[in-house]
């Protein structure tokens, strides 16, 4: 009876006991448990995940292969792919789609190639190519879907400036120049600006200063991709310090150079009519190179390459234009005030060089050559005051067109305008003021 009433109290106590751990349940007296319990657990799905993720990455990433070549002397594009690597099948397939875009015989030694490949085991497969293919633009092939390959020429972003140059010259003011990051237009425009009194091949030595200020592009590597105008050029040697600034007037077609004063730069005819020559003999008695004898030399001979540019010393009128004895090729052109000009030894004629065609100074008019009595190609240049010859190197004559009125106002405007650009720059920038990576050069020039 005893034990019957010992067990009854121990169910009865066993139930209160479940109905209590309910009632505290439902009260939320374990819940702290509980949610701890799960954010462990939750944290532990998320780690296990990171692993996940970060060894397929790895995976991914292990497989991928990056190369940097350059193109040897002698090498084609296929034989670098081949040479890093790429399957005789890959390297055909990506060079016929980079020939639809870009021409791959304009590569050059050094140039710097990207190579991108997805290896698998010992195997690497291509999948990409990339490289600078001018100054500011680049090219790349990626592999397709298909397996092929497909490429696009890529324009970069340019940034525009401008750019001074002040810097003594080096080995030649046209090298120097391009060290810089001036490009020929600017130095064919200085040449251009100083043309009329200026011998760059006597006048012009290392130390010499010069200073160009003109508009710029340049990529994100800082090479030059093209430039704008060229708004100053300066240049001290033997002669003096000179400087000028561009500038059109109202009325002209085009912009022309003037000194601090608006006298213009330009003078009735040019000293030198022809860019990047050797001045080889000079006016007066010489030994003829043929002859044997000495004779008297009444022009000036400029040795340059067979095919140079040959300009109109100043505006006039051609008189005759063929074969012309001894001169070969022969040119003469009548100007104002009783003088004439003649170029001889020309390899061919500029288009339209006939007797009666007006031509400008400065225009092209034929092309350095060897013909008629003549050891090698050069320019023999003659200039006769009322068929007398003179000396084309003491030549001294009346300068250009000098701004007067509102045109003068106008061009002490933009004067002061370019002043304050130059001396911005030299505040930047004292040491040297353009430091960009210059444009391949199209060839080595005298000046």
């Amino acid at each position: 009876m005893k034990a019957r009433k010992g067990l009854a109290a121990a169910g009865l106590m066993a139930a209160a006991s479940i109905v209590g751990l309910g009632l505290a349940w439902n009260a939320g007296l374990f819940s702290g448990a509980a949610d701890a319990a799960a954010a462990e657990s939750a944290a532990l799905r998320e780690a296990a995940a990171r692993r996940a993720e970060q060894l397929a990455f790895t995976e991914v990433y292990l497989r991928h292969e990056t190369k940097e070549m350059r193109v040897a002397n002698g090498e084609t594009l296929v034989g670098l792919l081949t040479r890093a690597g790429a399957s005789s099948s890959d390297a055909s397939a990506a060079l016929t789609s980079i020939a639809d875009v870009y021409n791959p015989r304009r590569l050059r030694p050094g140039q710097a190639i990207s190579l991108y490949f997805q290896r698998d085991g010992s195997d690497a497969q291509l999948t990409g190519v990339a490289f600078r293919s001018e100054p500011g633009a680049s090219v790349t092939a990626n592999r397709t879907t298909s397996g092929g390959f497909e490429a696009r020429e890529v324009q970069m972003p340019l940034t525009f400036e401008i750019a001074r140059i002040a810097a003594p010259v080096e080995t030649s003011l046209y090298s120097s120049a391009l060290e810089l990051g001036a490009t020929d237009r600017e130095v064919a425009a200085l040449a251009d600006a100083f043309s009329y009194d200026v011998d760059f091949q006597r006048d012009v030595r290392p130390g010499d200063d010069f200073e160009l200020v003109f508009e710029r592009f340049y990529d994100d590597e800082g090479n030059t991709v093209r430039t704008g105008d060229l708004l100053f050029v300066s240049l001290e040697s033997s002669r003096g310090s000179r400087e000028f600034y561009q500038f059109m007037a109202p009325g002209d077609a085009r912009p022309d150079w003037y000194d601090a004063d608006g006298k213009s730069a330009r003078r009735f005819l040019m000293k030198t009519p022809i860019n990047g020559a050797r001045l080889s003999s000079g006016f007066g008695m010489r030994r003829h190179p043929i002859l044997g004898y000495s004779r008297m030399h009444r022009g000036t001979d400029f040795a340059a390459p067979t095919g140079t540019p040959i300009l109109a010393a100043g505006d006039g009128v051609v008189e005759r234009a063929g074969p012309f004895s001894s001169f070969g090729n022969y040119v003469r052109i009548r100007h104002a005030n009783g003088y004439e000009t003649a170029y001889a030894h020309m390899s061919r004629f500029a288009r339209g060089m006939r007797a009666g065609a007006r031509v400008r100074q400065g225009q092209v008019i034929g092309y350095v050559g060897t013909t008629g009595r003549s050891t090698g190609p050069h320019l023999h240049y003659e200039v006769m005051r009322r068929g007398q010859q003179v000396n084309p190197m003491s030549l001294r004559v009346a300068n250009g067109r000098n701004l007067t009125g509102r045109a003068l106002e106008l061009f002490m405007i933009e004067r002061a305008r370019i002043d304050t650009l130059r001396q911005v720059r030299a505040r930047e920038n004292p040491a040297q003021e353009a430091v960009a990576t210059p444009t391949a050069a199209s060839g080595a020039g005298s000046l």
